[in-house]
């Protein structure tokens, strides 16, 4: 298995999309990091450091594009039959490219954590603004945003062998996490249940950004990451049942 994982990941880092995508992922939270923590103020009791490690939380949305390519592309560019040829077992198969999005998602989440955490002290300091956070909170925030992104690709396979589309994957999946989901909680019933366990609720509760004086508080980071690895799971096992019903034609 260590071996297909390995294959999945080199298959994946030799396409310009891979770099692209990582590179797309780090320049976007850097430039925002770098121009936030220059230029905004801050008022005493804030924790500025916290606010720019949410920026961080960006390069989950492209580990899950990640993720999601790493199953659609073999369908769209119709590698999808050597690839079975070379390894008939589609659940080892999927298993490979999952261990290959969660290594990649941890990879790009601490670099993004680790490089947001380290430009914005050195300018927060440098200007005289006291960062707000102790260095325990700190780490607790780094590994949060660093597992939110490994499980944001994990939910990409996921999504990627349920619905082969990779336009409608990627769109769908973008479309209900930034439109529908905020949309649903105009519906007053399901206000309270989205803002605490929808993806947006347990990815705040999870990366430590949530508002824990809100009036819909965000649940603790190791019950988010719980709930937000149960949907992971949820999603995987789905497409990994449709992956052995369907037909492979292409």
């Amino acid at each position: 298995m260590t071996r297909l994982v390995t294959a999945e990941i080199f298959k994946l880092r030799t396409t310009r999309t891979f770099y692209g995508i990582v590179g797309g992922a780090l320049g976007l939270v850097l430039l925002i990091v770098v121009v936030a923590s220059a230029t905004a103020t801050w008022n005493p009791g804030d924790t500025p450091l916290r606010d720019l490690l949410g920026i961080s939380g960006f390069a989950q949305v492209f580990a899950l594009v990640l993720g999601i390519l790493a199953l659609t592309s073999e369908f769209r560019h119709g590698t999808i039959t050597p690839s079975l040829l070379v390894v008939p077992d589609r659940v080892r198969l999927t298993l490979a490219k999952l261990g290959a999005s969660l290594a990649i998602g941890l990879a790009l989440g601490l670099a993004a954590t680790g490089l947001t955490a380290a430009i914005g002290a050195a300018i927060l300091n440098a200007r005289g603004i006291d960062t707000g956070l102790t260095g325990s909170q700190l780490t607790k925030m780094i590994v949060g945003v660093t597992i939110a992104t490994a499980l944001y690709a994990a939910l990409g396979v996921g999504v990627g062998a349920l619905v082969r589309n990779q336009v409608g994957a990627i769109v769908g999946t973008l479309v209900y996490l930034f439109v529908l989901e905020n949309l649903l909680q105009i519906v007053k019933p399901l206000r309270d249940v989205l803002a605490k366990y929808g993806f947006g609720g347990v990815g705040q509760g999870l990366t430590g950004t949530g508002d824990a004086g809100a009036d819909h508080p965000p649940l603790g980071q190791v019950s988010a990451g719980l709930v937000l690895a149960g949907y992971c799971a949820i999603f995987l096992i789905a497409g990994i049942a449709m992956m052995k019903r369907r037909d492979i034609t292409a």
